[in-house]
C-alpha cells in the first residue's frame, strides 16, 4: 500500500503505513493526491465520510462586511474569513468557501475513536494563536477591523456524534467601542481622533501597554468629517481601568487634546459614548453598554484618513499620528508604516497613504530593527510603484509644520542597528526593498554600529530581495559601519547590495564597511541591476579576503561620475579596489590604490566597459588599472597599469610623476598636475564619451546626473569646461 502522511507542527511529513493508518488515532492529516496499491485515489475532502467537517458561529458578534448589518447577520463569518484548527498532532487553517469551511491544502483531519481535544482561534494572522494577539493598530478599513476581531475556541474531549461536524463556538477575546461626534460648532472640524486600548494578549493575558487605535470612521448622510453625527469605531483589548493611560486623543480648531482614562472594559462588550469638545477640553458620556451583537454600525459612507505628509521624531510626542512635529510618531510607528504587512488588505492600504508622500524625521538615533528582523518594504499586489521620500536632519525643537529648521550637518538623523541584535535572521540587511517601491533617502545616516574587527553579518541596505523591482535613491547620506565579516567571503556589500533593480547614490559617503570578500562597501549580483553613483565618497572599506575591497560588481552596470574610491590594505592577493565582470562606466573618477593591492586598483572583467578622464593612482600600492574588456574614451591619467589596457592618445601615462598617498582633502583625492598631460577633456568630450555607452544605459547616466554635473567636480566646483582636470578633484586649470 502507499504512504499515508500525517500532518505535524513542524511541517513535516512522516511516513506511517496503512495499517498504522487504520488505528484509532485522534486525528489523522491526509494527502488528497496521495494513492494506494489499487490505484484508487484517496476520497476528497468533501466525498470522505470519515472527514472531520466544521461549523463556526459567533458566541457574540460582529460584521465584518456589511457596517449596517444588525442581530443575527453580525454572528455570521464572511467569505473568505479563515480559521485556525489545532489538536495534539499539529493544525491546518480552514478558509470559508460558498458557505462550507474548507481545509486550505491538501491535508484534513478524519474522526477516530478516541476523545481529542481542539483550540481554534480567528483571524489567522502572524503571531496569533489561541493565547497570543497584537491587536493592530490601523483599523481605518472594515477589512482592518476584521482582523482585529481575535477569537478563540476549545472543545474539550471532542467525538463524532454521528453528524461528522465539529461545531465551534468562537468567543469575543475583545471589546467594541463606538463614539459620536456632538455640538461641534460652526465649520470647525474634529481631526486625527485616536481611541486608547491595551495592545493585545501574552500567553493568554491581557498585555500593561496601551497604543493608540486609528478607528474607522463613518460620516452620516449629508454629513462631513468630523461634525456632527460622525462616528469612530475601534476593537479594543479588554482590561482593567488604565488611570493614566490616554484614552482619546485628537486634534480641534489645531489644538492637540488628550483624554486620559481608558474605563475597565469587558471582552465580548460593546460601549457607544458621546463626544464633545468644548474649548481645550475633550468630554465622553457614560457609555451605553451592550452585548457585541446588538447594536450596529451607523451607516454612511466611510472615510480613511489621509496624511499629506508625515513627522517622525526619536520619542513620540502628542497624539502620535504623524501629523505634524507636535503629534509625531516615533520608530515604532515608522516601521510598522513601512513594514510589508503579510496581509495584503493592509499592505496595500499602507501604499495608497505612502505613495508620493514625504516623511519627515528629526535628528536622533533610530533603532528601525525590532528584535531579530530587518524592515522589509514591498507593496507587490499594489497597482504601482509606491513612491516615499523620508528626509533627515531636521531640528528636533521643530514645532507645527515648520520644515526651515534643517540642517543635515548639524542635525543627524541615524538610522541604527541595535547592537545587541542579529538584525535580521533571514535577510542580513537592515532594510530590504522588496517589489514596487521607489524610496529616497536625503540627508539620513545609516549606522551598523560594528567596529572593523567583529565578525558581523548585517549589511544597510539589501535591494530587491526576491527578485522584485526596486529603486533606493539616497542623496546627500552616509553609510558606515557595517560588516559582514562573518559571511566567509560568498555574500559581500556591507553597505548596499544590488540584486535585482536600481541603487541611485548622489552625495553620498561610503566609510568603514567589511565584508570578509566580493565586495567591502558595495556588490551588484545580477544582470539587471543598476548601480549610478554621483558625486560620491568611499574610504576605509575592507575585504580582507579577495575582490573588491570597496566594489565588488559582479553583474549589471555600474555607472560612476565624479566619484572618489580610497583603496584600503588588504591580504588577499585578488583584493582589488574595484572589481568586477560588470559593465562599467567611469567618468571624471578617482581610484586610489594602497598597500595590499597586488593586483591593481580597477579591475574590469568579462564585459565591456568604458572609463574617461578618470585618475587611477598607485598610492602605496604598485599597480592600478588590470587588464580587461575596456575601452577608453580618452582623458585618463594612470600609474603602473597593465599594458594594452585598452588607452588611446589622448590618456597620459602618469607613472613618473609622484602623486599624494591615498589621502582625504576637503572630502576629496587632491593633486597637482606637473609634468606632461597629454591632453586635456572638454566637457562635452566627457558627455559624449558617457552617452556611447551601451545602446541605452549612457543616456540615462547622463538625463540622471545631468548635463551640467560633468561640468564640476565632487566638492562642487567649477571645473574649467574646455581643460577638466582628470579625476573626482579639479583645482580649476
Amino acid at each position: 500500500m502507499g504512504n499515508r502522511t500525517t500532518y505535524r507542527p513542524e511541517l513535516k511529513k512522516e511516513e506511517i503505513n496503512n495499517e498504522d493508518y487504520k488505528t484509532d488515532i485522534g486525528c489523522v492529516f491526509t494527502d488528497e493526491y496521495a494513492a494506494c496499491d489499487t490505484d484508487k485515489n484517496i476520497a476528497m475532502y468533501g466525498e470522505d465520510s470519515g472527514a472531520i467537517q466544521i461549523e463556526a458561529a459567533i458566541n457574540t458578534a460582529f460584521t465584518r462586511s456589511n457596517p449596517s448589518a444588525a442581530g443575527d447577520q453580525q454572528k455570521q463569518f464572511n467569505e473568505g474569513d479563515e480559521i485556525q484548527l489545532s489538536c495534539e498532532d499539529g493544525y491546518l487553517n480552514y478558509v470559508l468557501s460558498e458557505g462550507k469551511w474548507v481545509p486550505t491544502d491538501n491535508y484534513y483531519l478524519r474522526w477516530g475513536a478516541e476523545p481529542v481535544t481542539y483550540s481554534a482561534f480567528y483571524p489567522v494572522v502572524n503571531g496569533a494563536s489561541t493565547a497570543n494577539f497584537t491587536l493592530p493598530t490601523n483599523q481605518q478599513r472594515l477589512e482592518n477591523l476584521a482582523k482585529a476581531d481575535y477569537m478563540t475556541c476549545t472543545v474539550e474531549n471532542a467525538t463524532d456524534d454521528g453528524s461528522r461536524i465539529l461545531r465551534l463556538g468562537m468567543n469575543r477575546k475583545m471589546a467594541k467601542v463606538i463614539m459620536t461626534l456632538a455640538d461641534v460648532g460652526g465649520q470647525a472640524k474634529v481631526q486625527g481622533v485616536k481611541i486608547g486600548s491595551y495592545q493585545g494578549y501574552t500567553n493568554g493575558e491581557v498585555v500593561s501597554g496601551t497604543s493608540l487605535i486609528s478607528p474607522f470612521i463613518t460620516v452620516p448622510e449629508g454629513g462631513k468629517a468630523g461634525q456632527d453625527g460622525c462616528t469612530y469605531t475601534a476593537i479594543v483589548a479588554p482590561g482593567k481601568a488604565g488611570t493614566t493611560s490616554t484614552f482619546v486623543s485628537l486634534n480641534y480648531l489645531g489644538e492637540d487634546l488628550v483624554l486620559p482614562g481608558i474605563p475597565e472594559l469587558k471582552s465580548g462588550k460593546c460601549y457607544e459614548f458621546t463626544l464633545k469638545v468644548e474649548g481645550s477640553i475633550i468630554t465622553i458620556s457614560e457609555p451605553i453598554v451592550s452585548p457585541w451583537d446588538s447594536g450596529t454600525l451607523p451607516g454612511g459612507d466611510a472615510e480613511e484618513l489621509q496624511l499629506a505628509a508625515y513627522y517622525v521624531k526619536e520619542q513620540p510626542a502628542g497624539n502620535a499620528t504623524g501629523m505634524d512635529w507636535d503629534n509625531a510618531m516615533g520608530v515604532d510607528a515608522l516601521r510598522n508604516l513601512l513594514q510589508t504587512n503579510s496581509n495584503s488588505e493592509i499592505s496595500n492600504a499602507n501604499a495608497a497613504k505612502l505613495d508620493g508622500k514625504k516623511i519627515y524625521v528629526a535628528a536622533g538615533s533610530y533603532e528601525i530593527v525590532k528584535e531579530n528582523s530587518g524592515v522589509k518594504i514591498e507593496y507587490s499586489g499594489y497597482s504601482k510603484q509606491v513612491e516615499i521620500t523620508i528626509e533627515g536632519g531636521y531640528d528636533p525643537s521643530s514645532t507645527g509644520t515648520d520644515l526651515t529648521k534643517r540642517d543635515v550637518a548639524k542635525y543627524t538623523t541615524a538610522f541604527v542597528r541595535n547592537t545587541s541584535s542579529g538584525a535580521s535572521a533571514t535577510s542580513n540587511s537592515l532594510l530590504v526593498l522588496g517589489n514596487q517601491i521607489n524610496i529616497i533617502f536625503d540627508g539620513c545616516t545609516f549606522n551598523g554600529q560594528y567596529e572593523l574587527s567583529d565578525a558581523g553579518s548585517v549589511r544597510a541596505v539589501f535591494v530587491a530581495a526576491g527578485g522584485g523591482d526596486a529603486t533606493l535613491q539616497l542623496n546627500n547620506c552616509v553609510i558606515k559601519n557595517f560588516n559582514r565579516g562573518s559571511d566567509g567571503g560568498t555574500d559581500g556589500g556591507a553597505a548596499v547590495k544590488v540584486s535585482k533593480g536600481r541603487v541611485l547614490l548622489n552625495q553620498v559617503e561610503v566609510v568603514s564597511n567589511k565584508a570578509t570578500g566580493r565586495g567591502g562597501a558595495i556588490t551588484t549580483t545580477a544582470a539587471n541591476s543598476f548601480l549610478f553613483m554621483n558625486n560620491c565618497l568611499l574610504h576605509e572599506n575592507y575585504a580582507p579576503t579577495a575582490w573588491g575591497t570597496s566594489i565588488h560588481a559582479g553583474n549589471g552596470y555600474v555607472c560612476m561620475n565624479n566619484v572618489t574610491v580610497l583603496g584600503t590594505a588588504a591580504t588577499g592577493g585578488n583584493s582589488i579596489t574595484v572589481n568586477g565582470d560588470a559593465y562599467f562606466m567611469l567618468a571624471n573618477t578617482t581610484i586610489v590604490g594602497n598597500s595590499g593591492n597586488p593586483n591593481g586598483v580597477f579591475r574590469a572583467g568579462k564585459n565591456a566597459s568604458l572609463v574617461v578622464n578618470s585618475l587611477f593612482a598607485k598610492g602605496a600600492g604598485n599597480r592600478t588599472i588590470y587588464a580587461g574588456n575596456i575601452t577608453s574614451g580618452g582623458y585618463n591619467v594612470y600609474q603602473a597599469a597593465d599594458a594594452g589596457w585598452g588607452a588611446v592618445a589622448t590618456d597620459t601615462d602618469y607613472s613618473s610623476q609622484t602623486l599624494p598617498a591615498a589621502t582625504l582633502t576637503d572630502g576629496v583625492y587632491q593633486w597637482t598636475v606637473t609634468g606632461v598631460i597629454d591632453e586635456f577633456a572638454t566637457r562635452q568630450a566627457v558627455i559624449n564619451a558617457v552617452k556611447s555607452f551601451d545602446a541605452t544605459v549612457g543616456q540615462q547616466f547622463v538625463d540622471w546626473v545631468g548635463e551640467a554635473g560633468f561640468g564640476v567636480d565632487q566638492r562642487g566646483a567649477t571645473r574649467n569646461v574646455n581643460k577638466m582636470q582628470a579625476g573626482a578633484y579639479d583645482a580649476g586649470l
